[in-house]
């Protein structure tokens, strides 16, 4: 292989590489799902915010689902944060803050789907808004052992009630709940992985460039 196949190679391979990097970091920016049956519910923030990272307590958040056959009409549907350690989803209703239910009415749309835009999110137990002890309360925090995800049904109070879950998502504490650095709920996506990888190819194939120039000058 000559050099100017090596050094096509490598920059294609590096294009491809970036090409990549780029869609990891497109597809962080929205949060994962977790369903009820093969239904879809979200959290999703509602201003700028950072990718990647946790939500911030007091940060505004809007409660998606989709058209389903879940929800039955006319009946009211709550959201409240629970805590959901590892991303495991709880099976007792204690593991609901009761405190968190949002506080208006909230009923599906007629196909069954809800997008609720004002629900707000904390660090639990919370102290400022909420004002709960730092004990007996469900904990949601910034680790994989202080998950939390939202359930969005008829009834908190009994899983076997149609319901929805958000997907699992960590929250920081801000200075008053003022939500002042706000996330998508998720840890750092595996984007520094790919990065150095893109990197190192289009080093690769700028060092062999400057090689081949080098042996020209040498030629001449």
């Amino acid at each position: 292989m000559t050099i100017r196949q090596v050094s096509r190679t490598v920059a294609v391979t590096a294009a491809i590489v970036c090409a990549g990097a780029l869609t990891t970091l497109a597809s962080a920016g929205t949060a994962g799902a977790a369903s009820s049956g093969d239904q879809i519910g979200s959290a999703i923030p509602t201003t700028t915010f950072t990718h990647g990272t946790p939500f911030s307590s007091g940060q505004t958040l809007e409660v998606k689902i989709p058209a389903n056959t879940v929800f039955p009409q006319n009946q009211n549907v709550v959201i409240v944060e629970c805590a959901a350690p590892n991303g495991v989803l709880p099976t007792l209703t204690a593991a609901c803050d009761t405190n968190t239910v949002q506080g208006d009415t909230i009923q599906p749309n007629t196909d069954g789907s809800i997008d609720y835009h004002t629900y707000t999110v904390y660090a639990l137990p919370d102290t400022f808004s909420l004002g709960e002890s730092t004990s007996g309360t469900p904990v949601c925090g910034n680790s994989a052992a202080t998950e939390c995800v939202l359930f969005i049904g008829n009834n908190f109070n009994d899983f076997t009630a149609p319901h929805f879950w958000s997907q699992a998502f960590k929250v920081v504490p801000s200075v008053s709940d003022s939500g002042s650095s706000p996330g998508d709920g998720t840890p750092e996506a595996p984007l520094a992985i790919g990065l150095p990888i893109a990197g190192g190819g289009i080093a690769g194939g700028v060092l062999l460039v400057r090689r081949r120039r080098s042996m020209r000058s040498h030629a001449a």
